[in-house]
């Protein structure tokens, strides 16, 4: 091992650097089952066939059409067969599910309106792609064999998550929620809160549905969020099982300099949210 390599996980940690408010806001999780290696870029650089990949890229844009945000994935489970390609959708808190023989009948899928089995239970989704950063598979690859001895089926290998520095990252559907430095040793008791309807506050890095600000106000407010009612003026409004509430929060104005991701030789600047009211 390199002793002098620089983990940006490890680099995030010692520094203290706040996670909450940093999940990329997405409206719909299109998650596709491809078994083979990933590239550091799976998404755009793989060994799908052409229409399939076509498919994914119209998928996005339709969404996109639609005003919504579309982030996919791809999903695998090492040494699992189950004989079909698995495809997952997830929007507005609900995780719909498809079987298919193969990649051309999931060309067949409309991801806003073809039904997909839902799925009742959570699934976790684990970043482990090495190739994109070495975090993701140091740490990653420990939680994901942790999860499944705790969910077996229930978890999947997963391509870039966003924020490689906050790795292990996981992903909880239909929850929704993404949240990051889930170690190993620290799984049987995440997966028991969010077994239990609850938040793993400790490991929050935000309601992907939600924009940085609200994904950091959320974890502020003493009741739980059914909605988000608006967002204006650095004022979060929410619809709780208490009534509404609302939180003031605000970007700082002097940047925090991380380093992003192992590879990087530069720091980025980055802009914590805090509350102030």
């Amino acid at each position: 091992m390199n002793r002098d390599r620089r983990y940006c996980s490890d680099l995030s940690r010692a520094r203290g650097e706040p996670m909450l408010g940093t999940a990329e806001c997405v409206d719909i999780w299109l998650l596709l089952e491809y078994k083979p290696a990933w590239k550091p870029r799976a998404i755009e650089d793989n060994g799908l066939d052409e229409a399939t990949n076509q498919w994914l890229e119209a998928s996005v844009e339709k969404c996109a059409e639609q005003g919504l945000k579309a982030r996919p994935q791809f999903i695998r489970r090492p040494d699992y067969d189950s004989g079909t390609t698995t495809l997952l959708i997830a929007r507005d808190n609900v995780l719909g599910r498809i079987e298919a023989p193969d990649y051309e009948a999931i060309c067949e899928v409309d991801v806003l309106t073809s039904d997909l089995a839902p799925v009742h239970e959570n699934v976790y989704f684990v970043c482990t792609n090495g190739q994109r950063d070495l975090c993701c598979a140091r740490y990653g690859l420990r939680t994901f064999e942790r999860l499944r001895k705790v969910v077996g089926s229930r978890v999947w290998q997963t391509t870039h998550l966003g924020g490689h520095r906050f790795a292990p990252n996981v992903l909880a559907l239909p929850q929704g929620i993404l949240y990051g430095r889930v170690d190993a040793d620290e799984v049987d008791a995440f997966v028991g809160t969010i077994e239990s309807g609850d938040v793993s506050r400790p490991h929050v890095r935000g309601r992907s549905a939600f924009p940085p600000e609200a994904q950091f106000a959320e974890m502020q407010v003493a009741g739980r969020v059914q909605a988000l009612l608006g967002f204006r003026d650095d004022r979060v409004r929410f619809q709780t099982n208490l009534g509404e509430e609302e939180i003031q929060v605000r970007s700082a104005k002097i940047p925090v300099q991380v380093v992003a991701s192992c590879g990087d030789a530069e720091s980025k600047d980055v802009y914590p949210i805090s509350r102030t009211g």
